[in-house]
């Protein structure tokens, strides 16, 4: 009796390749919008262990928010120092009431750039990827006569559940300005910028303010050494819009959405492809951010 060994003919193989092909394009995109999902969540989850960080910090000190940038003397419990000035953040703040600098960081943005010479958990809090609405909760403008830094009391908000706290932010890994920097302005009680996002009517307020809503920003900082990334925010000032297009929200009661740029420039006159300069409060009753 001869025997003989069965194989694939090279047309079956050909046919069996392209059935893997035609699946492999079928469920890749699936499982790309799956990680994509993911990292949504466990951004909105880092949102909200956040925000209910700030909330609780703000119930130990008389209801007031946390303050946006602290300054003093060089020495604890400062967070760090620049030249002979101490610095806190309010992620600084409010660490005593979450304890991992790791939820500092948004799983959608690039990881943050290295910041050489500084101890962890001060790295992690100088490059966090998410920002507080300091143009209303925490001012840093200096006016006449009005002292600098004020934080305003959670007694102030009308509606907590419709006022900005925090917003998901570009990444330090998005700038040009080198693996090392903090960026800054002002001596000695300047305003760093590491931890913020701009509100839409940025333009009209008293309020030193980085980025804008809209095009033609003509911003240093959000135009990320002029990489233009819209993702990262610059268009929306500084809040990204990653999570499927949208914005990542934590509100100052304590609730976390994902909002397109739209729902968050409402009660303004924002479209994304217009001027910056033309962005201007135009309903105040729609208006998110604050209570102007």
């Amino acid at each position: 009796m001869n025997s003989y060994r069965k194989a694939f003919t090279l047309i079956e193989l050909l046919v069996v390749i392209a059935i893997i092909a035609i699946l492999a394009a079928i469920l890749f995109p699936v499982f790309a919008q799956a990680k994509a999902a993911a990292k949504k969540t466990a951004s909105i989850s880092n949102s909200k262990q956040l925000s209910l960080a700030t909330i609780m910090y703000s119930a130990d000190y008389d209801d007031v928010n946390a303050i946006y940038m602290s300054w003093g003397p060089c020495a604890a419990p400062h967070m760090a120092c620049i030249g002979t000035n101490g610095f806190s953040t309010w992620t600084w703040l409010s660490m005593p009431y979450m304890k991992n600098g790791q939820i500092l960081q948004d799983p959608q943005a690039p990881p943050f750039a290295p910041l050489v010479g500084w101890p962890p958990l001060t790295a992690q809090n100088l490059a966090t990827v998410y920002g507080y609405n300091y143009t209303y909760l925490s001012a840093p403008y200096c006016l006449p006569n009005d002292p600098c830094f004020r934080p305003i009391s959670t007694t102030k908000l009308e509606n907590p559940a419709e006022t900005v706290l925090l917003g998901s932010k570009w990444s330090t890994a998005e700038w040009n300005f080198g693996p090392n920097t903090v960026v800054w302005y002002g001596a000695p009680r300047g305003l760093m910028i590491n931890f913020s996002v701009d509100s839409p009517h940025c333009t009209t307020i008293p309020q030193w303010c980085f980025g804008n809503w809209g095009s033609n920003s003509g911003n240093f900082v959000f135009t990320l050494g002029n990489n233009n990334k819209i993702d990262a925010g610059v268009r929306t000032g500084g809040n990204s819009i990653r999570a499927g297009r949208q914005m990542v929200i934590a509100w100052t009661d304590g609730h976390v959405s994902a909002k397109p740029p739209a729902a968050m420039g409402q009660g303004t006159t924002f479209e994304i492809n217009t001027a910056a300069s033309t962005t201007v409060v135009n309903n105040l009753q729609l208006y998110l951010w604050d209570e102007l």
